[in-house]
């Protein structure tokens, strides 16, 4: 039997070595050739995004700052929702470098982009004369 082993681990061994010498080649020529391309193709799902550091409340002076986050090569726009202000009620946003009064609707668009972008938007409210707290609720949505 001690014969018989070595015999049977040298005829493997052979053709182990046999095997190699004939995919060596197929190998190596997996790869692409001069004549050659390759097209890739991938789509990016559309991903908005906005973020107050905390409860946008219309108070005289109260400030914050938000993350406004969006990918769609089309921009997006981003609007307030509250509650409809009564006749008598007033407030008024600084939101970036745009003032706006809060319209007696509920709803206000904050900013419009023309492209994807992220960036970080500081709000400061102004001339605050509510009856009732009025907490604002942001959204973003792609264009």
């Amino acid at each position: 039997m001690t014969k018989l082993f070595p015999a049977k681990r040298r005829s493997f061994l052979a053709i182990a070595v046999g095997l190699t010498a004939l995919l060596a080649p197929q190998i190596a020529s997996a790869g692409p050739t001069g004549g050659h391309t390759y097209r890739l193709r991938a789509t990016v799902p559309v991903a908005c995004w906005v973020r107050p550091t905390g409860t946008v409340m219309a108070e005289n002076g109260r400030a914050g700052s938000v993350v406004e986050a969006c990918n769609s090569p089309g921009g997006f726009t981003v609007s307030a929702q509250y509650r409809p202000l009564a006749a008598s009620e007033k407030a008024k946003i600084i939101y970036g470098d745009r003032s706006l009064n809060l319209a007696k609707s509920g709803i206000l668009e904050l900013r419009r982009s023309n492209m994807a972008t992220i960036r970080t938007v500081d709000y400061r409210f102004d001339e605050v004369e509510l009856e009732q707290p009025l907490i604002l609720a942001l959204t973003i949505q792609p264009i």
